[in-house]
């Protein structure tokens, strides 16, 4: 609206704009009125700097970073129940800073319960607030800064609000330590609880020790050529002959063979001294895998002779030349004519005469 119209003009502005909630005249809006608060709020803030010397700010660091110790030595060295009472003192700070004119947040309630919890009951903590300017009413229930004050000097609980930042930040790995070792402290509270609950309901059994047989033997045994593997439940005073009597596939059979490869055993059925032997003695106990092959002879022999057969077979197959027809080249001795001799397989040769006639 360019210059100020008159000199009485100009100091009622500068009033509204540094006293909150006085009248402006001439008359303003109400969005010029919320941006002059703010503007009121950054002048506040930059007087209090002006006027908060350095040796004071100073001073102030040092009562906060003693005041900071005694608040982990009160907690008997927790850096994480510390850290959360400063979060609180620190947030109680920044309300005031945020708006230096508002008074609500001038008072703290020292019965609310959280502030109770984490502020009231440590003494360091209260005398964190009283550095910055806090002072207890008599009624001992609060604590108000800039009492009949429109305005607080916010320079004192900046310089603190920062001092407990830093605080913060230069100890936050031995805050997270405490953090997890708070939690592990916890689950093991609940669980213990948990199982003293479950005992509570339930009545604990003793469970029976299940009875070993130290003679029992467990043999797993497979049919050569076959896949399956049966389970055959022993003594190990039986004999080994007893394999045999307790497989279905090997009943009736007088020709077979019993093989262990762990222990190094190929017995066969003529054998009888050491299928007579017992398990124990053959050392294929408590448990042992066996192959067991039926009619050993039989094979053998039907074996070797369609060997003998398959390579008689491939001998006539070559000797009946399966091979493809070939011409091979030869020169007669007597005339000097040139022939081809012609394989026709299995041993038969034509003669053909090629000779070219020069005339």
């Amino acid at each position: 609206q360019g210059m100020p119209q008159s000199e009485e003009m100009m100091k009622n502005f500068m009033m509204g704009l540094l006293m909150p909630g006085a009248t402006f005249s001439p008359p303003v809006s109400e969005e010029q009125k919320e941006k002059f608060a703010e503007l009121s709020s950054k002048l506040a803030k930059v007087v209090g700097a002006a006027g908060f010397s350095f040796s004071a700010r100073e001073r102030l660091q040092t009562r906060m970073a003693t005041r900071l110790d005694e608040l982990v030595e009160v907690l008997d060295g927790n850096m994480a129940d510390a850290e959360e009472s400063a979060v609180v003192v620190r947030s109680l700070l920044s309300n005031v800073i945020r708006d230096p004119y508002e008074q609500k947040f001038r008072r703290i309630n020292l019965e609310n319960k959280k502030i109770a919890a984490k502020v009231a009951s440590y003494p360091p903590c209260l005398a964190m607030l009283k550095s910055v300017g806090f002072g207890l009413e008599s009624s001992g229930k609060s604590m108000i800064v800039g009492r009949d004050k429109k305005v607080v000097n916010v320079s004192p609980l900046t310089v603190a609000r920062d001092c407990i930042d830093k605080w913060i930040d230069k100890n936050r790995h031995k805050v997270a330590a405490d953090l997890r070792k708070r939690k592990d402290n916890e689950d093991r509270a609940k669980n213990a609880a948990a199982a003293a609950l479950a005992g509570d309901d339930e009545e604990e059994e003793e469970e029976e020790e299940e009875e070993v047989d130290p003679n029992a033997v467990t043999l797993k045994i497979r049919v050569d050529g076959k896949k399956k593997v049966q389970e055959l439940e022993l003594n190990a005073d039986d004999p080994l002959s007893m394999v045999i009597d307790g497989l279905p596939a090997a009943a009736g059979e007088d020709d077979y063979q019993i093989t262990c490869v762990a222990k190094k055993l190929i017995v066969k059925s003529t054998d009888s001294a050491v299928l007579s032997q017992s398990l124990r003695s053959l050392g294929l106990m408590p448990t042992a895998t066996l192959v067991v092959k039926i009619g050993t002879q039989d094979k053998t022999a039907s074996s070797s002779s369609s060997t003998l057969k398959e390579r008689v077979a491939a001998q006539k197959s070559l000797k009946k030349g399966s091979h493809t027809m070939q011409s091979i080249g030869v020169y007669a001795k007597d005339d000097n004519l040139k022939g081809e001799l012609i394989d026709g397989g299995g041993g038969v040769l034509y003669e053909q005469d090629v000779t070219t006639e020069v005339g």
